[in-house]
């Protein structure tokens, strides 16, 4: 999480950072932990973190991943996942309306170690900001000030090229 000392200010992407990654500690995943802030016009309109669907118990509560013991990697095995993606549920808490036009940040903390994780939506989720009008997608890259991308909404990779 990016902290300044004294006079000096968090820049807005950073503190959007912020937000995501202290969302993404509330996640339930045991794999890796996702928070998502979506802003418009200066304002955060919703947030989100991975986990399993209200009312569901989550794998946190079980004490297991399926993706974890069948050893898959990022983007494999999402139809055993028990997880809504950080992404997918702050879309799921506003309309339409509310985010044509508004842009995306996300972050992702590593549960065994509490480092920062490179972000990146799965294409399913990628999808889904193109498809609610979001601008541009922050990503938290790495540890530290101004570690971040911004990825225009539709140059996400949406799908997987075959090859």
């Amino acid at each position: 999480m990016v902290i300044t000392v004294g006079q000096k200010r968090v820049s807005k992407i950073d503190t959007y950072l912020n937000c995501a990654e202290s969302f993404a500690y509330r996640s339930t995943c045991l794999k890796r932990k996702y928070g998502a802030v979506i802003v418009k016009d200066d304002a955060v309109i919703s947030t989100g973190y991975n986990g399993s669907p209200r009312g569901v118990e989550n794998c946190c509560d079980i004490g297991e991943c399926q993706r974890i013991k069948k050893n898959m990697h990022q983007g494999e095995g999402y139809a055993i996942c028990r997880a809504v993606h950080a992404e997918a549920n702050a879309l799921l808490n506003c309309s339409r309306e509310q985010t044509i036009g508004a842009d995306l940040y996300l972050s992702g903390i590593n549960p065994k170690d509490g480092s920062v994780h490179k972000a990146k939506p799965c294409p399913l989720c990628a999808r889904m900001i193109i498809q609610a009008g979001i601008k541009n997608v922050y990503l938290r890259k790495g540890e530290g000030e101004e570690n971040y991308e911004v990825i225009p909404a539709e140059k996400l990779e949406w799908y997987l090229k075959d090859e």
